[in-house]
Order: structure tokens, then C-alpha cells, then sequence
């Protein structure tokens, strides 16, 4: 039997669809609720879960443990309320239940709309070894990695997807939120670098800059220090040098250090090749968009997750610009044209794509006159 465990709060407006899309998957859903004051029991409820109270205490780990205490299936699916699973047949997941060396499964994950995905580890066996640790980002890595190592179990893949569309909303309420949460964390956990990238993302949306800056300086600080590298480390040094970036400062050096250490990052990637056309590198700056391009985000699986767009989009922009800079109009007016299918509603790339048309017409009679 597979359990869907949850904690919610004040979740009416998407907890419904949650648990409509777990309704052919799943045998028991168990709600934890924190106080919330709006429908979202009743919601749950009329949905089949089990609804349970639990006093808000301002850590995460607690309510998600108590969600786990309560599961009674032989495996658990976490979930939140702002998520969805993609529509599955229920069957395939038996072969990864019935294995009995499996100890969890990890699933395709949309962090938000719109991105790519990465393996997260959401499918466990209701083990009371596998409990969640940490006030804010719980996780229960640390317990599952040791029992991984601890009785030679195994982590499979699983073919199940979930979507998060809780960002697709405001999210002022839930940054004042977690803004004392990680403050308070990275008091507690201050060489876990993915709080501090978080907290930079916070402080960055609430206005702050320069605190968002420094709190990812020390990010980067962290994962200098470190004997082993993680996907999710190299969220740090991306948003400093994008933050740098958008002030005019084009930091190659950090770039330089962060391609070291995560050769294979696309984010990476796409910044070099920004920072490229800024210092009007633009033969450079071609083949990095063109590696952009060959890579398929519907089937994509990375460490972390990245926008669509630079594997199409803003691709095909940055090339169009770089050939156009580059006198290259035929190239540039294919690559407008591309930037205007996948975005028809923009009417900058059909302006564009016009103009770079009638360079390229033109071009041939300029260069007979400068011969001439």
C-alpha cells in the first residue's frame, strides 16, 4: 500500500487539485495540518485523507515526521500541496515496491513552470529510520544515505512526475516566512550552502541586494571548504555572477572557478555566453548558444533544474544578436525567425527578423560598392 503524506496550512486554493491527481495512484493520503483557518480541511476531507492536527512549532521536520508517524502503507510518497503528479499508471511503481533491496525512489521533479527536471527522493519505505532532519529544507538524506550504506539497500529510479506550481503565485507571504527560518538556520546549519543560496534568493526578493549577495559569497565561501561537490552547490556562485552580471560587473574569474568545479552546468553555460556578447565576444559567444541548443529539456534529467528557455528562446536571441553584430544577417535573420515561433505573441522578433531580411538583402549591394 502506498501512503501520499502532506503537510498543509491555509492550501484551499491548490490542495484540491493535489489530491485529485493522487486519487488513482495512492491507497491513503494523510493530511497534517499546521492552523490553517480557511478550507482546507473540509477540502481534504471531501477528497478521502485523513486529517490530522498538529501545533505549527516553526520547524518544518517536526510536522513532516508526524505526517510519517501517522502513514500506515508500505511505502511513502511526501508531497505538497502545490504539487501534482502527472497522470500514471499505478503499476509500474510494483516492480520498485516489490524489490526488496529498495529502500527509496526518487521521481522526475519540475521545481516550477516551465524548467526542466531533477531526480528527487519522494517515494521511501515506511521505515521509522527515515525521518526528516532540519527546521527549513528538511530533508531526510543524511538517515536514508546511511541505511543505503548501512544494509545494502538501493535507491531506484522511479517514472513518476511531479510539478510544483507553488511559485507560479506570490510569494511575498512565504518569504517573510522563511526569511527567520533561514536566518536561523544558517545560524544552526552554516555549512550547508543550499540555505544560504536560498536565503540570497529571499533577501534578493524582498529588495535587499547587497545582503542577497553576501549571503550567497557565502555560499560560494561554503562549497570552497568542501572535500565533495554537489549539483545543488553550484546554485551560489550562478546567482552571484548573475547578480553581477546585471549590475555591469562581468566576473569571469568566479565564472572560471564555478566551470571547474561543475563542468556540465548549463546555467553556467548560458552565463558565460551573456557575459560573452557584454564584452562583445560574439564568435565566442556562437558555439556556447549552439551547445545550448542541442540539448532536449523534455527528456533533460540534471542535477538541478534550469529555465526551458535557454535551450530555445533565449538561444536563439543571443544567436541572431551575435550573427547580426557579426554582419552575419542570413544567420541572424533563421535565428529571429526561430526566436518567433517559439514566441509568437512577442513582436520584437518579427521587427528583428524583418530588419536582419533587409540587411541581408542589402548586404551584397554594400560590399559591391566597398570593392568598387
Amino acid at each position: 500500500m502506498l501512503t501520499a503524506a502532506m503537510i498543509v496550512r491555509n492550501e484551499e486554493a491548490v490542495l484540491e487539485a493535489c489530491l485529485r491527481s493522487l486519487s488513482n495512484l495512492v491507497d491513503e493520503i494523510v493530511v497534517v495540518d499546521t492552523g490553517s483557518t480557511d478550507a482546507s480541511r473540509r477540502i481534504a476531507r471531501d477528497c478521502g485523507a485523513r486529517v490530522h492536527d498538529f501545533p505549527w512549532t516553526g520547524d518544518f521536520s517536526a510536522a513532516r515526521n508526524r505526517a510519517l508517524d501517522l502513514s500506515s502503507g508500505d511505502w511513502i510518497l511526501y508531497i505538497d500541496a502545490d504539487e501534482r503528479v502527472r497522470p500514471i499508471d499505478a503499476d509500474v511503481l510494483t516492480p520498485i515496491f516489490a524489490n526488496p533491496r529498495n529502500i527509496a525512489a526518487t521521481v522526475r521533479f519540475h521545481p516550477r513552470t516551465g524548467f526542466t527536471a531533477y531526480p528527487e527522493y519522494r517515494l521511501y519505505r515506511n521505515d521509522p529510520r527515515i525521518r526528516f532532519e532540519g527546521a527549513i529544507h528538511e530533508t531526510p538524506l543524511r538517515r536514508l544515505f546511511q541505511i543505503v550504506s548501512e544494509d545494502d539497500r538501493t535507491i531506484a529510479p522511479a517514472v513518476l512526475t511531479l510539478d510544483h506550481v507553488g511559485y507560479d503565485a506570490d510569494q511575498h507571504r512565504k518569504h517573510m516566512r522563511n526569511l527567520p527560518l533561514l536566518e536561523q538556520s544558517v545560524r544552526s546549519h552554516p555549512g550547508r550552502s543550499y540555505l544560504w543560496w536560498h536565503l540570497g534568493q529571499v533577501r534578493a526578493a524582498l529588495g535587499a541586494r547587497d545582503e542577497a549577495e553576501a549571503a550567497w559569497l557565502r555560499g560560494v565561501e561554503v562549497v570552497r571548504k568542501q572535500t565533495s561537490i554537489e549539483g545543488g552547490d553550484a546554485l551560489s556562485y550562478m546567482e552571484l555572477i548573475r547578480s553581477r552580471f546585471v549590475r555591469g560587473v562581468h566576473d569571469m574569474e568566479l565564472l572560471h572557478e564555478a566551470e571547474a568545479l561543475f563542468p556540465d552546468d548549463f546555467q553556467l553555460r548560458w552565463l558565460r555566453g551573456r557575459i560573452l556578447i557584454a564584452l562583445r565576444r560574439f564568435d565566442e559567444a556562437v558555439p556556447v548558444f549552439e551547445t545550448l541548443l542541442r540539448v532536449d529539456a523534455d527528456t533533460l534529467l540534471a542535477a538541478c533544474a534550469y529555465d526551458r528557455n535557454i535551450f530555445g528562446l533565449w538561444s536563439f536571441d543571443s544567436l541572431a544578436y551575435c550573427h547580426f553584430a557579426l554582419k552575419q544577417f542570413r544567420e541572424s535573420e533563421r535565428y529571429y525567425a526561430l526566436a518567433e515561433q517559439a514566441a509568437p505573441g512577442d513582436l520584437q522578433y518579427r521587427t528583428k527578423r524583418q530588419l536582419a531580411a533587409v540587411r541581408a538583402v542589402s548586404q551584397p549591394a554594400e560590399q559591391e560598392a566597398l570593392d568598387g
